[in-house]
């Protein structure tokens, strides 16, 4: 696994590197990059390279993709001027439009437009409410994310839990399949992960194939607007007609009836639609809420 993370960074690496010195004379990019974070975790560098072509053959725009071993890094990226457009969380957009001017194109979408945060635990477990994880292993997918950190973190925070002193391991796992891993092992107790609807019957644990008898949800936040694909500002202001032209060729690649289920699998999404910044407001007031928390204390 850590070679193949090497592999992966040292090759979007080099990427970025060809992507700086290929400027033209006019200063248009020949190439724009687009960060995602895989489904399945770090892509190979095989993986990146299918995808930047899948791109380019259904939308006609050459471009590189960069897959980031988390939103941190796209944040950092992104906000350096280093990759031009990212799939995030919508908790990643509200910290990079903090940090760089960035603009909403589209969001990922599921079955509807918002997706909620669940608590899981194995239905055999005796756990019943978020309060009974006191002492438990608990599992969060990645500080970045909004169901598989801000909204149980913040919810948590509201009941007086400290996530240092008050549980008997803490683990972030990277990705949602590697949360339902570690819960199906019985490596940890309740798994923080995203859910389709307020119940968990379609979730991160049925999506990776385990049954929605064997896991319970013992508890569901408000509703999460769905993961944006976001532009530098700054790009966009110069390049308008490049981002709109990969932009609506996304939306008719994921229509497609070949490519699209290629693009639904790397992205973990079953569909794409235009998205505002204003439709984020509910995370930003999120943060907000963590942020009052941190400083009570």
């Amino acid at each position: 696994m850590v070679g193949q993370i090497v592999k992966s960074v040292i090759g979007s690496s080099i990427a970025l590197l060809l992507l700086a010195v290929s400027l033209n004379a006019v200063g248009a990019p020949s190439t724009p990059i687009i960060g995602y974070v895989a489904s399945s975790g770090v892509a190979s560098l095989a993986e990146n390279e299918a995808f930047a072509g899948l791109i380019q053959k259904r939308t006609g725009i050459k471009v590189i993709t960069y897959s980031g071993v988390g939103y941190a890094d796209l944040i950092q990226k992104m906000s350096t001027g280093k990759i031009d457009f990212a799939f995030l969380s919508s908790m990643a957009f509200v910290e990079l439009e903090q940090r760089s001017p960035t603009k909403v194109l589209l969001k990922k979408v599921w079955d509807q437009g918002f997706y909620y945060s669940v608590w899981l635990v194995k239905n055999t477990s005796k756990v019943k409410t978020v309060l009974d994880l006191k002492g438990q292993r608990i599992a969060f997918v990645d500080e970045k994310s909004a169901s598989g950190y801000l909204y149980p973190q913040a919810m948590m925070a509201e009941l007086g839990l400290d996530l240092k002193k008050d549980f008997k391991s803490v683990i972030f796992a990277g990705s949602h399949d590697k949360s339902v891993e570690l819960l199906r092992r019985g490596e940890v107790d309740a798994i923080a992960v995203f859910a389709n609807d307020k119940l968990g019957r379609d979730s991160a644990w049925t999506r990776a194939r385990g049954k929605a008898s064997d896991a319970r949800t013992i508890w569901s936040s408000s509703a999460i607007p769905n993961d944006p694909f976001c532009v530098r500002t700054d790009f966009y202001d110069k390049y308008p007609k490049l981002t709109h032209d990969l932009m609506f060729g996304l939306v008719d690649m994921n229509d497609d009836s070949e490519a699209g289920p290629e693009l639904q699998k790397v992205l973990a999404m079953r569909g794409l639609m235009v998205a505002t910044a204003a439709q984020y407001e509910p995370v930003r007031n999120i943060l907000k809420l963590i942020k009052k928390n941190e400083e009570a204390r």
